[in-house]
């Protein structure tokens, strides 16, 4: 049987282009620079020729640029054709933070059925630049709250983040030092790192002290920069074939991928039964249809949008208690279930590395393949400690938790004792939201938005998840019994404060009984 293999990475950054010159270019431009230098320097890596990809190319899979808005199917083939790739089948694939991972699947899909295809996997994303409005802000949280359940109470991207969080916190007894702990370790290790948006700087306890919704601030949330990535995957025996023609370098060593998969929940945080995650679906299906154990893992890289999403993620795909998983993130690694300690995010994560929103994955290949030696651009990331892992495992997120892909890499060809078995999954249910008025509830979790310049009201002002019943939940504004508007949260004792919910308008109130 043939096995995928990815042969190398490179990404690109701002600092790869003329300051001057960047801030000239439209958005389109900037993509396009970012695809066409990520993909040169991989090249130039791999000791292949430009005009022998284009000749040999048989699938290209891109992800749109969120920042630029909906471009359709035709992004893949405007961005092919400009790199003078042409007569390959286009694939766009569009999983949100999940997507280069999904990507990553998508390559390893093609080459199952077809081993003679040659993938090349690229693209790229320049929020950086192009969001710097109030009404960039406010697009970003109309994009990912629902219109109706969550939009006009004031929602934020963080704001969702945050009530998980605070749940979490509440059912596992997580304080705020644990997530400090694991915020300043993810920092450490990417502070000597040139290549890290992060180089050099320490956090600060001011930093830490402006939550910008509870318990979230600034360095426990992933940074946006302009990013652009590029990969290519191809059968085990076209590499070795290349390296045979001098297409390739003779002492590349690629590594195998074993095993992709993903999982996808309600686009909507309200929507969502039981506010669950599809991680552990998509970690279940994983390993049993690659037929590796999750105790083989000896390296990971966990996406942390937030650093509670590191802690979830983690507890999901791995099967492990998520106490146990927050002192063990503590040190970079994870604890499994066989007491085998391995290295997480040795970079930093997306919390302090680049990334980009619809690729924000690419930091995660970043990691990965700098732990195999197939990342292009090493000399530029400092010393990175390398851990030799025979098995690696790429997490990638989407939306408030939404979508979930995930990917295993191997140093070593899977054996045939690797057998698929068919997964365990756990079903995913649908909250039904809203109320009527006049209904009582509980408060279920609760944050306070300290920053939202694009909605009417001025901060700080509350936020509470209040359940009515089984899987049903609605989002508002808590207030006083006199009708005065809560500006914090802190005080409400979950699963016990009793509200009655009212609707003023579209928005959704929540009134303290």
């Amino acid at each position: 049987m043939s096995f995928p293999v990815l042969l190398g990475m490179a990404d690109s950054t701002t600092k790869d282009f003329p300051e001057a010159e960047y801030k000239e270019w439209s958005g389109q431009l900037k993509v396009f620079h970012h695809y066409k230098k990520s993909i040169n320097t991989l090249l130039d890596f791999l000791g292949m020729k430009n005009e022998t990809l284009a000749s040999e190319i048989t699938d290209f899979v891109s992800v749109e640029a969120a920042s630029l808005g909906k471009q359709g199917y035709g992004h893949t083939v405007r961005i092919a054709n400009d790199l003078g790739y042409t007569g390959m089948k286009a694939h766009v694939i569009d999983l949100g933070g999940a997507s280069v991972t999904g990507a990553i699947g998508q390559a390893r899909t093609i080459l199952v059925d077809n081993p003679d295809a040659v993938v090349l996997v690229a693209a790229a994303d320049v929020p950086k630049s192009a969001f710097k409005q109030v009404s960039d802000l406010k697009l970003v949280n109309e994009t990912v709250c629902h219109p109706e359940f969550e939009l006009d109470n004031g929602a934020t991207l963080i704001a969702m983040y945050g009530l998980l969080m605070k749940r979490m916190m509440f059912e596992e007894g997580i304080s705020i030092s644990d997530l400090t702990d694991i915020t300043k370790k993810f920092r450490s290790n990417a502070i000597g790192n040139p290549r890290a948006f992060t180089y050099q700087q320490e956090i600060t306890e001011k930093q830490m002290s402006r939550p910008i919704s509870d318990p979230y601030p600034s360095p426990m949330i992933a940074i946006v920069t302009d990013h652009g990535f590029a990969t290519l995957l191809v059968s085990e025996e076209k590499a070795e074939s290349w390296k045979a023609k001098g297409w390739i370098r003779k002492d590349l060593k690629p590594i195998h991928l074993v095993g992709a998969s993903h999982a996808a929940h309600s686009e909507y945080f309200i929507l969502k039964g039981g506010f669950a995650s599809p991680s552990g679906n998509a970690g279940e299906k994983l390993f049993s249809q690659s037929g590796y154990q999750r105790e083989e893992v000896d390296y990971a890289w966990i996406y942390d949008c937030f650093t509670g999403m590191v802690v979830q993620q983690s507890s999901q795909y791995f099967k492990l208690p998520r106490k146990d998983v927050i002192e063990s993130l503590k040190n970079s690694s994870l604890k499994l279930s066989n007491g085998k300690n391995i290295p997480i995010n040795s970079m930093g994560g997306i919390l302090n590395y680049q990334a980009a929103m619809s690729i924000s994955a690419a930091t995660g290949l970043v990691d990965i393949a700098v732990q195999y030696g197939l990342y292009a651009q090493e000399d530029q990331v400092g010393k990175v400690q390398k851990f030799s892992p025979k098995v690696s495992l790429l997490g990638g997120n989407g939306g408030i938790d939404s979508i979930n892909s995930v990917a295993l890499f191997s140093s070593e060809r899977p054996g045939p004792e690797r057998k698929s078995k068919a997964p365990k999954l756990t079903p995913l249910s649908l909250n039904r939201p809203g109320a009527d008025p006049g209904e009582e509830g509980t408060v279920w979790s609760s944050t306070t938005v300290n920053m939202n310049p694009g909605f009417s009201w001025k901060p700080p002002y509350s936020l509470v998840l209040v359940k009515l019943g089984e899987n049903r939940f609605v989002l508002a504004n808590i207030h006083e019994k006199d009708g005065t508007i809560r500006k914090s949260g802190d005080e409400l004792q979950y699963d016990k404060t009793r509200v009655k919910i009212d609707r003023e308008g579209r928005r959704w109130k929540a009134t303290l009984l």
